[in-house]
């Protein structure tokens, strides 16, 4: 399959239409949960987001099926940022296509937490809103049942892991609801031949669960409505009570957010999050030059660029790293100027350029991709947040190309 991604496996299921009995205890749960699929008051009074016209809301009665597969993963092994989509629709129009309904049900207690932001996109090509202020995390807890918009970007955090790295410790079963079956071949029925030769027909055994199930009483599934947590931050100006966390967003930008200190969390917890704004970022994109969609996207972005051409990464991190007045920065022009840094292993191939060597790192540069106007800051100069700024307004407030 395209770009490495592996196949899932697809159940139809539809209101007013008979579904076949479950031939093993997977099936036997999707059942269950489609009694769950759109809950009550799921989409709330609020439901948009910024830059977006309309939302839809669906009901059960627009489900066709179910995609299902299982994860298992280690103790403090992360998942990457993404959105749940048509792979194969991806892979060959490039563009997205989102289940009504993602959701994700524990089947062990152990393994690293969920962050589910509360950012979007049309197409993959642009988030909304930028900078995500709000999100979910769930660590796992066996039985959770975790639903969440399809279109939503989320993964899983190694960072926030609480628990050892035992292998295969980490184990979910994942199934989205879809209107429509996505293409193969990343999507496929699972049929009867699939499932004997994966031993995952044993329909006695099921049948018996079912028949237990029913002496219970006439509902099937028991919800549980979880307890959230929130986790603010007034403009706190004390960052010694949080550690700060970076996942990279695909094509290769960095989000950085402020947690508690593991001490302060909870394992099996369940938090709603709304970051301040001086706890959150994600304008500050990573530059790989040997990377062919970052490069894509550099030239796709229509505002211009500052580039901070840096030595490594230990230039960025630690209270007098860059990143720590870069990213508000980066913020607070989010609207006119792409950031990104640039180290000398990913990107000195772009240093003649603009006219720079390795004795002036360093040192930032703006750049109109579209005009090919640039400007580099001044040699010599102290590089920091106020120089870097000045170099942003001068560029953005001349009408006419500089000459380097």
């Amino acid at each position: 399959m395209k770009f490495g991604k592996k196949s899932t496996n697809w159940l139809a299921m539809s209101e007013g239409v008979e579904s076949a009995e479950p031939r093993n205890f997977i099936e036997y749960a999707i059942h269950q949960f489609y009694e769950l699929a759109i809950p009550e008051h799921f989409y709330g009074d609020n439901y948009n987001i910024k830059h977006y016209d309309k939302l839809t809301r669906y009901s059960k009665s627009d489900i066709q099926g179910a995609e299902w597969w299982i994860q298992a993963r280690s103790g403090k092994e992360g998942i990457g940022f993404h959105y749940d989509k048509d792979e194969a629709y991806a892979s060959n129009y490039m563009t997205m296509s989102f289940p009504i309904i993602s959701t994700i049900t524990y089947l062990t207690d152990a393994g690293a937490p969920t962050l589910i932001l509360n950012q979007t996109s049309l197409d993959g090509s642009q988030e909304f809103p930028e900078v995500p202020h709000e999100g979910f995390l769930s660590y796992p807890k066996a039985n959770r049942h975790v639903l969440f918009r399809g279109d939503l970007n989320h993964g899983v955090s190694k960072t926030l892991s609480l628990d050892e790295d035992q292998p295969n410790s980490r184990v979910t079963l994942l199934v989205n609801w879809w209107t429509r079956k996505p293409m193969e071949p990343n999507c496929m029925e699972f049929t009867d031949e699939i499932a004997k030769k994966s031993g995952f027909v044993y329909p006695d055994k099921v049948a018996k669960v079912v028949e237990t199930s029913k002496s219970v009483g006439p509902n099937k599934v028991n919800s549980e409505t979880t307890p959230f947590l929130n986790i603010t931050d007034p403009k706190n100006k004390n960052t010694k009570m949080y550690t700060r966390h970076m996942e990279r967003f695909p094509p290769n930008d960095g989000f950085h957010y402020d947690m508690p200190k593991p001490k302060d969390l909870v394992a099996h917890t369940l938090y709603a999050i709304n970051w301040s704004w001086n706890h959150v970022f994600g304008t500050v994109g990573m530059l790989d030059l040997w990377n062919q969609n970052q490069i894509s996207s550099l030239f796709r972005i229509a505002e211009p660029k500052l580039i901070v051409f840096i030595h490594d990464d230990r230039d960025l991190e630690g209270p007098f790293g860059i990143n720590w007045w870069l990213q508000p920065l980066a913020k607070k022009y989010q609207d006119r100027v792409k950031t990104y840094t640039a180290t000398k292993e990913k990107a000195s191939n772009a240093w003649g350029e603009f006219g720079i060597i390795e004795s002036d790192l360093p040192i930032a540069v703006m750049h109109d991709t579209k005009t090919n106007r640039k400007l580099v800051l001044e040699r010599g100069s102290v590089f920091g947040e106020d120089k870097v700024e000045e170099l942003m307004n001068k560029f953005l407030g001349e009408s006419s190309p500089d000459e380097l």
